[in-house]
């Protein structure tokens, strides 16, 4: 395989394909660099895997609240876990149709980290390659708050890795992350409590969408706590 490219892509997120696809279809030769999965962040720990956890969500508090209704009673038998891996099958599925257009329009995929070792180089797996022009798209990650403790507690990145349903727990932030995952979360059956550090969740949104929000959260749930700034995360012998 030759190691010279018109242009190196880093990062195989939806930002990343996309445009390795389009110098493709101009007629570059192109590669796209990748550790993990294709998709990014959206695909793989973001909106997608967000979206069928809310949708499991909803329809099991949609036939809890609304079952009696229609002639359905007693409470949802829900198996988390069937959920999860049902998940996972539908994130695979997409990886290969991103893989199958990559491969459609000859993108080469390198699997590894890219580090730079010149300006118009870089190593991935202990292999160098160059190319005329090389695009940055790595994204971003959650941001860690500076709290005494921190690390005894997870990001939303782990949410997505959750095997099982935990008993009890609190999310902080006050963003719409935070509050899809409480939501979600309360939906699931688990004490759910959302803290934030303002008077109001979602406040950069119309006022409208957070004050409905209070409203709903207040009679319905998750238990919302305003003006909570966590000092320290400490564990306990039964919890963190």
């Amino acid at each position: 395989m030759s190691k010279h490219f018109d242009y190196i892509v880093i990062g195989g997120g939806s930002g990343g394909i996309a445009s390795a696809n389009r110098a493709a279809m101009y007629g570059k030769k192109v590669a796209l660099v990748e550790p993990v999965n294709l998709g990014g962040t959206c695909v793989n720990v973001g909106c997608v895997p967000k979206k069928v956890m809310w949708y499991g969500a909803q329809i099991k508090e949609g036939i809890e609240k609304l079952g009696p209704d229609y002639g359905l009673k007693g409470e949802v038998d829900f198996d988390f876990e069937t959920l999860v891996k049902n998940r996972e099958v539908y994130i695979e599925r997409l990886h290969g149709i991103y893989k199958t257009n990559l491969d459609k329009n000859k993108v080469t995929v390198l699997s590894g980290y890219a580090k730079f070792t010149s300006d118009k180089t870089v190593e991935v797996a202990g292999e160098i390659y160059s190319a005329d022009h090389i695009l940055i798209a790595t994204g971003g990650k959650p941001t860690i708050p500076d709290v005494e403790g921190a690390e005894l507690g997870t990001d939303s990145n782990g949410f997505f890795a959750m095997r099982e349903l935990p008993k009890r727990v609190a999310v902080v932030g006050a963003g719409y992350i935070a509050v899809e995952l409480s939501g979600i979360l309360h939906a699931f059956g688990v004490d759910t409590h959302l803290f934030i550090r303002k008077d109001k969740p979602l406040r950069h949104f119309d006022s409208i969408i957070s004050e409905t929000l209070i409203k709903v959260m207040t009679k319905d749930g998750p238990n919302l706590h305003t003006e909570s700034v966590p000092k320290a995360v400490k564990k306990t012998k039964m919890v963190v």
